[in-house]
């Protein structure tokens, strides 16, 4: 089955649009009084279309009202009898109950589910946690903790008595470090030199850390300690040492001398730089790339990009700070790598939440925080409209003693058991077969080790975000606009596949009629044969074109590029109507070779052939042209036959010219 996604769209505006703009002409010229928007314009069977509908549907089809406003009046009403002649296809493939076909149901509902399920979750789920993230990440947080970790999954019990006695202790005013030291579980605490060293993690923000360890070190006031609280690494007890307004970004450049030998000559060649760049002689960039020992930088003037300070080494975060204007220039710095001098490009201001919400969501997809928050959305929906599962039936079929077994028995017995079609779960006035729990215990990851009540959990929740995704199709205006226009965009083209394309391909005589009827129109203008190389760089092609120079011979360079990957051969026919780059082989002789020649990214290396003089197409050669041109004759028969049926008249007298404030339709 074709999986038609946008390009119903694009089809449907195909159909109705490309011809809005019909350049200036008289009948532009606004009406004194121009006719009201329910104005009758066309009719059809038990069918009106307004002037306002008619609006709607030009406006979108010539790109915006603006546009629409810039048509002509011949050109809208052209497009009045393009979309009446639309409208009576969609309602001939209703009336054929196409609508009803189980494929085309499926293909709305996938896309229905596609446009409006990220709506869905970004208004319950990403917009809410974001917007956490955001107003958190105005802060850095200085934190220290003491992990520990459970010796086993059923053994939690121990660890968080140690948990319990740890916190007693940091209560008697034992130091927080000593006991990292000595107790924490986690692996840097007692490494020296590494973050997390005596459990000290530094400046943390929002996103950077788990969701319960984020909330604590929100809520703990500096020089406060949490509660003992879990995550998936374990228990743990933080301290918060500090908090701090967060650093924006900066736009950074600078220069690099490493020592070698005498780090003071180092120091001097900064400091004399420096004077010159400040007195004017020299431009920083100038001296980057001529001075500075970081070629990676050095040969963009030393630009370093966008930064966040806290990814810098402490004295280069140390000196950001001091500098308080773009095109500051700082004192020499000594890091681990060398001595520096800094440059502040520029600061960066702190995005709107609309701005910053892109970067949010990519910090929460995937994250636990995330997805317990869409699991309990489900959750909801569920409580709301109801749901079921019938758990005994499961167990019979999965073969499984209790809800904690493994489903995945599902998978090897669902469809062999005559258990497998009838219910097993229901949401709302949905019913649920045993055979669709298997299916999405397939299609799940990790679904090998999914337990039986894993499977109803997973199963309902997806069931209930369709259902909520369903809902607000229907309740959104834009969204169920923008669903009916692809449904019936899908009914088109189906409608228009099996009247019309199929049949025209499949009809042999009728091509063969319309072949001969217009045998005139099928001709080969003079055309030039062409032997064209591509390739991705000139240099690839430069041997062949020294190859053919000495040999002149079209048989040895194609043997040769046969054998080399970065090589493709291909014949093109050259007419005048040629794309610029082959348009030069017609000026050439017989057996000339021209290029390399850039083209887009490749490279083209090109051989005339010999020139071809006009003569007429033979049937095989002129079908695709054939086939069009016959498609044409049974679409205007099929409209012709669809006026009649359904009674259509329109009214093109009755419109007025477009105008920019056109209405969209609800």
């Amino acid at each position: 089955m074709i999986r038609l996604g946008r390009t119903v769209g694009v089809f449907f505006l195909a159909v109705l649009g490309m011809a809005c703009s019909g350049g200036p002409e008289a009948t532009k010229v606004a009406s004194s009084a121009p006719p009201p928007d329910d104005t009758v314009v066309a009719r059809y069977a038990d069918t009106t279309l307004t002037l306002a509908e008619l609006d709607s549907a030009f406006v979108d089809a010539a790109g915006g009202p603006q546009a629409a406003a810039d048509s002509s009046l011949r050109a809208y009403r052209a497009f009045l009898d393009r979309y009446l002649h639309f409208r009576l296809k969609v309602r001939a493939a209703r009336d054929a109950g196409l609508d009803t076909l189980p494929r085309i149901r499926r293909e709305v509902h996938d896309y229905r589910q596609e446009r409006a399920r990220p709506q869905l979750l970004r208004t319950e789920v990403y917009a809410p946690l974001a917007r956490t993230l955001y107003e958190r990440r105005t802060q850095a947080v200085d934190v220290s903790h003491i992990l520990i970790r459970p010796a086993s999954s059923s053994d939690t019990l121990a660890a968080y008595r140690e948990a319990r006695a740890i916190a007693d202790s940091v209560g008697r005013g034992v130091p927080f470090g000593d006991l990292a030291l000595r107790n924490s579980d986690a692996p840097a605490a007692r490494t020296e030199g590494r973050r997390g060293y005596r459990g000290r993690l530094g400046y943390l923000q929002a996103g950077d850390i788990v969701e319960p360890f984020e909330d604590r070190m929100y809520a703990v006031p500096p020089g406060g300690t949490s509660d003992i609280f879990r995550t998936k690494f374990g228990y743990h007890i933080l301290k918060v040492h500090d908090r701090r307004p967060a650093a924006q970004p900066v736009e950074l450049a600078h220069i690099l001398r490493r020592p070698q030998g005498d780090s003071a000559a180092s120091r001097r060649r900064l400091d004399s730089l420096r004077t010159e760049i400040r007195d004017g002689p020299l431009s920083f960039a100038a001296a980057a790339r001529e001075y500075s020992q970081d070629r990676q930088s050095a040969s963009k003037g030393g630009a370093l990009g966008e930064v966040t300070p806290r990814a810098l080494p402490p004295p280069l975060r140390k000196t950001v700070a001091t500098l308080d204007s773009a095109g500051a220039v700082s004192g020499i710095v000594q890091t681990r790598f060398g001595y520096h001098l800094l440059k502040l490009i520029d600061r960066s201001e702190r995005p709107s939440f609309d701005e910053a919400y892109s970067d949010l969501k990519n910090r929460l997809v995937g994250r636990p925080r995330a997805e317990q928050r869409t699991a309990a959305f489900a959750r909801t929906v569920r409580a709301e409209v109801g749901a079921t599962a019938d758990t005994a039936r499961l167990l019979t079929i999965a073969r499984a003693g209790s809800v904690d077994s493994l489903a995945r028995p599902l998978l090897t017995h669902a469809d062999t058991l005559s258990g497998a079609a009838r219910p097993a779960a229901t949401l709302g006035d949905s019913v649920y077969t045993v055979d669709q729990m298997a299916h999405h215990l397939m299609q799940t990851d990790g679904g090998a080790q999914t337990t039986v009540a894993g499977l109803i959990e997973s199963f309902l929740n997806e069931k209930a975000l369709q259902y909520a995704a369903t809902r607000r199709a229907q309740t959104d205006p834009a969204l169920r606009r923008e669903v009916q226009e692809y449904r019936n965009g899908t009914l088109l083209f189906h409608y228009m596949q099996d009247s019309v394309w199929t049949a025209a391909a499949r009809d042999t005589a009728g091509l063969r009629k319309t072949y001969r009827q217009n045998r005139t129109q099928y001709q080969f203008p003079e055309r030039v044969r062409t032997l064209v190389l591509r390739t991705p760089a000139d240099s690839v092609l430069r041997p062949y074109a020294t190859r053919y120079e000495r040999d002149s011979s079209i048989t040895a360079v194609l043997d040769a590029a046969a054998t080399d990957s970065l090589v493709s051969t291909d014949t093109v026919y050259v007419t005048n109507r040629s794309a610029d780059v082959y348009r030069s082989v017609r000026a050439a002789v017989d057996g000339e070779a021209i290029g390399p020649l850039p083209h887009g990214e490749e490279w083209l290396f090109l051989i005339r052939d010999a020139r071809l003089p006009p003569r007429p197409m033979r049937f095989e050669e002129a079908r695709r042209r054939v086939v069009q041109d016959h498609q044409d004759r049974l679409e205007r028969r099929v409209l012709r036959r669809l006026r009649a049926r359904y009674a259509a008249e329109a009214f093109p007298e009755r419109l007025r010219p477009p105008v920019s404030d056109a209405p969209t339709a609800p």
